[in-house]
């Protein structure tokens, strides 16, 4: 019987290998690429919602609050200002600055101001916006926020409303001007460094509400 001669089998050659190794280092380079960037992406957008959320609280929990200023069911918490600008509006307003807001408002309609959320302060402080209750102690609301990035503005009840603008050095409103607030206009800026260290430019989130103050605006009805 005659028996078939078999082919030789050829193998791999060095440079076969090396190609087959080169063209795999550019496919894992492309998916470490791909999945970098995926991270960086999921980094940035962790980072934006962070401030988003930041501004968004800040804005809310003042409005809630600011709503409420010079609050005084009872008649008894507050004097009533005498003139000649906004007389007969029951104070409450402590301070207001273009970066502060000190007001109290009696809640639970007992004449007296020393429960939890009646005697409230938003100040910028350094890169925080704080809130700070006489009864409760300060909190830190937000952080990164930069320079202009807490902006308080004030307007009495006309219509149109008109700014209030604080004077002196450093700005701050009169004790008559703080009688004719009726609205209060609050921007929050937040910027958080992007986690891509090739960009430069920060993430920012802006947040901004026009407050009224509904015991002034019913005053002017």
């Amino acid at each position: 019987m005659k028996r078939t001669p078999r082919r030789r089998a050829r193998g791999f050659s060095t440079a076969d290998v090396l190609v087959g190794m080169a063209v795999s280092l550019v496919g894992l380079t492309a998916l470490y690429g791909l999945f970098d960037a995926q991270q960086k992406a999921m980094a940035a957008t962790n980072v934006s919602t962070a401030t988003q959320a930041a501004v968004r609280n800040v804005v809310d929990l003042m409005s809630r609050e600011l709503r409420m200023a010079t609050y005084d069911p009872s008649g008894l918490a507050f004097p009533v200002a005498p003139g000649p600008s906004c007389p007969g509006i029951r104070r409450g307003f402590d301070e207001g600055t273009p970066t502060k807001v000190h007001f109290r408002q009696d809640l639970n309609g007992d004449g007296a101001i020393t429960a939890a959320g009646e005697n409230v302060t938003y100040a910028l402080v350094g890169y925080e916006v704080r809130r700070t209750d006489a009864a409760g102690g300060t909190v830190t609301l937000a952080a990164g926020i930069p320079q202009g990035g807490f902006v308080l503005r004030y307007f009495n009840g006309s219509n149109p409303p008109v700014e209030i603008v604080p004077g002196g050095s450093p700005p701050s409103l009169t004790a008559s001007q703080l009688d004719c607030v009726a609205k209060v206009r609050v921007t929050v800026t937040a910027a958080l460094t992007d986690p891509d260290r090739h960009r430069r430019k920060p993430l920012t989130s802006i947040g901004s509400s026009d407050v009224a103050i509904r015991n002034r605006e019913l005053a002017n009805l």
